[in-house]
């Protein structure tokens, strides 16, 4: 997959490596060293924060990422960073086909999707769906999760964008910014310079 020139605020997001190869880090563990003492670094309160840092950014590299065209961790410069979107990007010319065709099938529910049409610039047809879905735990019951999705179809590929959460509260105070981020999708899907990979998929 080319490199695909995507604009996004770096006061509000950091991009996760998905690999490591040709990076300064040799694994995730030295990249989440790396990130809790960059961000970290002259605050007062880095000794308390560090090490938290340090394992949410661990524990986010290390999520399965089969397919995974980015990975963006919300980490306001002026806020709590808290969880993280997937971005995928698939091959697929345009036919027509409208983006509420293309979204992944739901597993069980907790609550009845609310799908929105969207007007992006670049995209033939987008939409937003937000759920609760019933998230499957080791030794428990499964727990509801905030859920919430992107499509847009371009004019040669697909992309889907998708971030769940423990809360609403959470999940929300993402959602504005990730809209932002899927345009700037949007506006790559208008360069006709790349070509996307086409062994993605929409299944996270």
């Amino acid at each position: 997959m080319n490199e695909v020139n995507v604009d996004y605020d770096p006061d509000t997001w950091i991009r996760v490596p998905l690999d490591y190869v040709d990076t300064r880090w040799h694994d995730a563990h030295a990249w989440a060293e790396w990130l809790a003492d960059t961000a970290t670094a002259g605050r007062p309160t880095a000794s308390a924060m560090r090490a938290e840092i340090r394992d949410n950014a661990l524990s986010i590299a290390l999520h399965p990422a089969a397919h995974v065209w980015g990975r963006f961790w919300f980490f306001p410069i002026d806020g709590d960073p808290s969880g993280f979107v997937d971005v995928f990007v698939q091959l697929r010319v345009a036919d027509g086909t409208l983006a509420e065709e293309l979204l992944p099938e739901l597993e069980p529910v907790a609550l009845m999707p609310v799908v929105d049409a969207l007007v992006v610039e670049g995209f033939a047809s987008a939409v937003r769906r937000r759920t609760l879905v019933m998230v499957p735990r080791d030794d428990a019951d499964p727990v509801a999760m905030p859920q919430v999705e992107w499509l847009g179809i371009g004019e040669r590929w697909v992309c889907y964008a998708v971030t769940q959460d423990i809360t609403p509260e959470r999940s929300n105070q993402r959602e504005p910014h990730i809209d932002f981020l899927f345009h700037s999708f949007g506006a790559a899907a208008l360069d006709a310079s790349w070509e996307a990979g086409g062994d993605g998929h929409l299944t996270p």
